[in-house]
């Protein structure tokens, strides 16, 4: 299925001399997304922001979030496995590969900055890979902020760690000027970023809940929210949570009715 074009506006009190346009890219997953740069070519954003799991980085296990109980466990590790079986008889343009992620690294950069933070997939990364990123001038971010002007306009963007997390949040939501945090699991918006002062927060990690059922589009199954979780893909809580429903896909079962998606979020001033 190709790629689409999703779009948000999102207003600030802070003044902007003309608009600035946000592209937004989450859930790589090392695979190919050649529709994915040709539409960021064709958007010409200012900026780009790669929300995590650009690169598969982690012990071949299933992934578990923190408040998961025994039966979601037990639920996960059954998927992960078939999971697993189904994958080996994929072809091998659908396989991941670092060198897909690269590739699209070092053309993303040539369209605009990139800001990059990291998600669930990349519990490691390799010294190979830091050295990648700092070679092509994309900013790494996790638990780590950077200000950085775009059109004359300041804005504050930070990085949310998928493990812990706490003191960087805090700082970051103390910062002056408007702050652009990059947080993997949307799960984590309520109970942690809707109360501060945080001003727009861009997620990733639901793949759109994979199957979208309904009128309404409910995401299927939603990983960190279970069956039809609320924030598998949209623009959430007054426009301050924008969920992407990712660039990939990484289960053998395909996507129904759920496009991958590239976001392009236009920030305005009054």
């Amino acid at each position: 299925m190709n790629a689409t074009v999703t779009r948000y506006e999102v207003t600030t009190e802070y003044p902007l001399l003309e608009p600035i346009r946000i592209a937004h890219v989450s859930d790589l997953h090392a695979r190919r997304a050649e529709d994915i740069l040709a539409l960021l070519h064709a958007e010409k954003p200012d900026l780009i922001v790669v929300t995590g799991d650009t690169l598969e980085r982690y012990d071949n296990r299933p992934q578990y979030d923190f408040d998961h109980k025994p039966i979601k466990r037990a639920i996960i590790t059954a998927i992960h496995y078939v999971n697993r079986f189904l994958r080996r008889f994929e072809g091998d343009a659908k396989k991941a590969k670092t060198a897909n992620a690269y590739r699209f690294m070092r053309e993303a950069v040539r369209i605009a900055p990139v800001c990059l933070s990291l998600g669930n997939h990349e519990q490691k990364l390799y010294e190979s890979d830091y050295h990648f990123y700092r070679e092509q001038g994309v900013t790494l971010l996790d638990n780590a902020a950077v200000l950085m002007s775009i059109k004359g306009f300041l804005l504050n963007i930070g990085g949310m760690s998928s493990w812990e997390f706490d003191a960087f949040l805090e700082d970051f939501a103390h910062r002056q000027g408007f702050k652009l945090l990059l947080c993997h699991h949307p799960e984590r918006f309520e109970p942690y970023i809707k109360d501060t002062a945080i001003d727009l927060t861009l997620s990733g990690h639901t793949h759109g809940g994979q199957l979208r059922i309904g009128r309404k589009g409910r995401g299927f199954f939603v990983p960190g929210q279970g069956l039809f979780g609320r924030y598998a893909h949209g623009q959430f809580f007054s426009g301050r949570l924008i969920v992407s429903a990712g660039c990939s896909n990484t289960v053998a079962a395909p996507r129904w009715g759920n496009p991958r998606e590239l976001v392009i979020v236009t920030l305005k001033g009054r």
